[in-house]
């Protein structure tokens, strides 16, 4: 995702020493546990007793309580639908009379943990927080933007709610019968203070934060924005910025990033955000997606000086091409899987990649529009040898993609000119060593993975393997500084996944595909790589997984 940068400056990343540890380890995977733990989210009211000038929800706020009947089906509803965490919010959720009537609510309909986001204003009353807890309360996230109430209640636009808030934080921490953590919105007052803000809140006894980055919604991107929004390259920040996240070395203390940048997180690569967290982005805002897809309603915070400013960016960037391509009449490739909008509602496509079990389902797949050719990538090759003689896809076969090295070996046996792409993985890895030489035929594809654990198990050392090989093959998915080779150019393309069965762009599965196969990140100091303007750099989670290091700009 592009970032605003000034362009007098000298870019400094925030750097770390490139270490991992296994406690490390076992905390992203403690994390990718739980965002992608199935949550369901509940706004209890449209009123808040604090003011913050950051605030993304105050257009919302009109004073008034959300109706209880919507509330309890949503509360059952979500649970019936799999949830496993009720989380109940707001505006301030507290302000609801019946909050702890929603909380014994969710205990009772089977909820596992029943947590709330809050100002924790509420909490300094002793007979408010007892009756939470007995109620089946699990989790209380504070909100707490200053470690001292000159700046905690200048940021909220209320005196003395850091008093409060401090009061029934302490007091929750020390039942010892609820988990205690604490939300940070990071900000041009308290950035540099970042650090002294966390150690103060460890001291207490807090071990757990989130750190949540300024974005431009709501009070945030009002007059206030010009003492909200920071400068991510000034030096002094960075510092302060990695000072803070050092923390997350600590065994005892977990660190969440949320919606920070991910180019800013050199050596801090374990804290980015799950892409998964995306969906919840995404649900968030649904209804302005909605308006936007069904009545061409541009969203309204699409500006040029705003967007930059924005996690979503990138996502929201990609979603425009993507209602371009559904509009046109033929792009170079669409990618189609079970179950598949019906048949005439897509483009031609100049290659139809089609995923499927077997044959019998590619054949089903084929023909959902027109194509001039097919790529197939399917979990059993059986028949393929007869089918492409005779049937519907005899002589439409351009590509085969292999998974595993046995598909590579039978698959490379196939005759020309149909091209044979092979995923660099674990299991290939070894295939295309021994073979050493690769003609035009091949293509090595880097896959992308939903989690970062799979990146971690399947993913290899990239020069070092592209170092073993020679020939005219061709690298798709890979920044060119890995594997020695530019990135063939991928033309137009449409992910048909991102549809409904309609042909229509359905956001959910949207947003599901572009967190999973979309989501590119480059360093800061690619910035200065003569490839930069063509590279995408490397999905989120194989960032995730092995470094912004491993990225070497090419000099020009």
């Amino acid at each position: 995702m592009t970032q605003a940068a000034p362009t007098a400056k000298r870019h400094l990343p925030i750097a770390a020493p490139d270490t991992t540890r296994a406690d490390e380890q076992q905390k992203l995977y403690a994390h990718e546990d739980a965002a992608h733990e199935k949550r369901n989210w509940v706004r209890l009211s449209f009123d808040c007793n604090n003011h913050c000038t950051f605030c993304l929800d105050s257009n919302a706020h009109d004073g008034t309580m959300r109706d209880d009947r919507e509330v309890r089906v949503q509360i059952v509803e979500g649970r019936k639908k799999g949830a496993d965490r009720l989380i109940l919010s707001g505006g301030e959720p507290t302000m609801n009379p019946l909050f702890l009537e929603y909380v014994r609510l969710g205990k009772r309909a089977g909820y596992r943990k029943v947590q709330t986001v809050t100002n924790g204003r509420m909490f300094a009353y002793p007979e408010f927080l007892s009756k939470a807890l007995e109620h089946g309360l699990d989790e209380i996230t504070f909100s707490l933007h200053g470690h001292t109430a000159k700046l905690h209640d200048a940021l909220v636009g209320t005196p003395g709610a850091f008093v409060e808030e401090v009061e029934g934080l302490k007091a929750a921490l020390a039942t010892g019968r609820v988990i205690v953590n604490v939300d940070v919105v990071i900000n041009k007052q308290n950035v540099r203070v970042l650090p002294e803000m966390l150690e103060t809140f460890l001291e207490w006894g807090v071990r757990e934060f989130d750190l949540l980055h300024v974005i431009p919604f709501g009070n945030a991107w009002t007059d206030a924005r010009h003492h909200l929004f920071y400068d991510l390259d000034d030096p002094q920040i960075a510092a302060a910025i990695r000072r803070a996240l050092d923390l997350s070395n600590r065994p005892d203390v977990h660190v969440w990033l949320n919606r920070f940048p991910p180019q800013y997180t050199e050596g801090y690569e374990h804290l980015i955000q799950d892409p998964y967290k995306l969906n919840d982005e995404v649900r968030g805002r649904r209804e302005e997606y909605d308006r936007y897809l069904t009545l061409g309603r541009k969203l309204d915070c699409r500006q040029p000086e705003r967007c930059p400013q924005c996690y979503l960016q990138n996502l929201c960037d990609t979603l425009d091409e993507v209602i371009d391509r559904r509009k046109s009449e033929r792009v170079d490739v669409v990618e189609v899987r079970e179950p598949a909008p019906r048949p005439g509602v897509l483009p031609r496509a100049g290659r139809l990649d089609v995923r499927a079990a077997d044959l019998a389902a590619a054949l089903r797949l084929a023909a959902v529009t027109e194509h001039d050719g097919v790529s197939l990538e399917l979990d059993t090759w059986d028949g393929l040898d007869a089918a492409l003689t005779s049937g519907p896809l005899a002589g439409a076969v351009r590509r085969v993609v292999a998974r595993t090295a046995d598909d590579a070996e039978r698959l490379s046996r196939l005759p020309e000119p149909i091209e044979v792409a092979v995923w660099l993985c674990a299991s290939t890895a070894p295939w295309l060593t021994a073979r050493g030489e690769l003609g035009a035929r091949y293509v090595l594809v880097q896959p992308t993975y939903g989690r970062v654990t799979e990146a971690k198990a399947e993913d290899v050392d990239l020069p070092a393997l592209f170092a073993t090989l020679r020939g005219g093959f061709r690298v798709e998915g890979v920044a060119p500084c890995l594997s020695g080779r530019d990135a063939s150019p991928q033309g137009s393309r449409l992910d048909a996944e991102m549809l409904g069965g309609d042909g229509r762009i359905d956001m959910t599965r949207y947003a599901a595909r572009y967190a999973e196969s979309r989501f590119f990140a480059k360093s800061v100091r690619c910035r200065d790589c003569a490839k930069t303007a063509t590279c995408d750099g490397m999905h989120i989670n194989w960032i995730r997984a092995h470094g912004f290091a491993k990225l070497r700009p090419i000099e020009g």
